[in-house]
């Protein structure tokens, strides 16, 4: 018969490797586990990039369609005309899409206006009230020791 001390060495060394094949299994599962949670990361950041997108194009989508809407009633349209004045002259006279080169042109204008040798310029009128004149005035202040208002048209 063997003796009761090897059959429980014996017993201990099936232990230990199984606990050591337990192990190997745990570590095999825990790595699929993080690789699964990185997945799972990179789809929900790929899912808010496309809701990003899909936000940018809905928001494009209804632009066009008020743009579209605004076109179809100004086709319609047969009404008076309203006209806003621009507030500052024009250098330069083009189509709607040219506006910013106006707005450009027209600034580089005030600046060379306004860099003239004794005179600083102020608009005049309220700020928020509607003038009736066609063109805003310019109230010409000079730089020396008098006060006295210049008007210039």
């Amino acid at each position: 018969m063997t003796s009761p001390i090897s059959t429980a060495v014996q017993r201990r060394r099936q232990l230990l490797h199984s606990v050591e094949s337990l192990r190997g299994r745990v570590r095999q599962v825990l790595k699929c586990v993080i690789n699964l949670h990185i997945e799972f990361l990179v789809l929900e950041s790929n899912v808010a990039a496309l809701l990003d997108e899909v936000r940018a194009l809905n928001d494009d989508h209804e632009e066009m369609l008020r743009l579209d809407k605004l076109i179809e009633t100004l086709r319609d349209y047969s009404g008076p005309t309203i006209c806003h004045e621009w507030p500052y002259p024009l250098i330069f006279k083009g189509t709607i899409d040219e506006a910013h080169v106006a707005q450009i042109l027209n600034g580089s204008e005030l600046e060379v206006a306004s860099s003239g040798k004794d005179y600083i310029q102020l608009e005049s009128g309220t700020g928020a009230s509607v003038t009736t004149s066609k063109r805003s005035r310019f109230l010409r202040f000079p730089r020396g020791s008098s006060r006295k208002l210049q008007s210039a048209d």
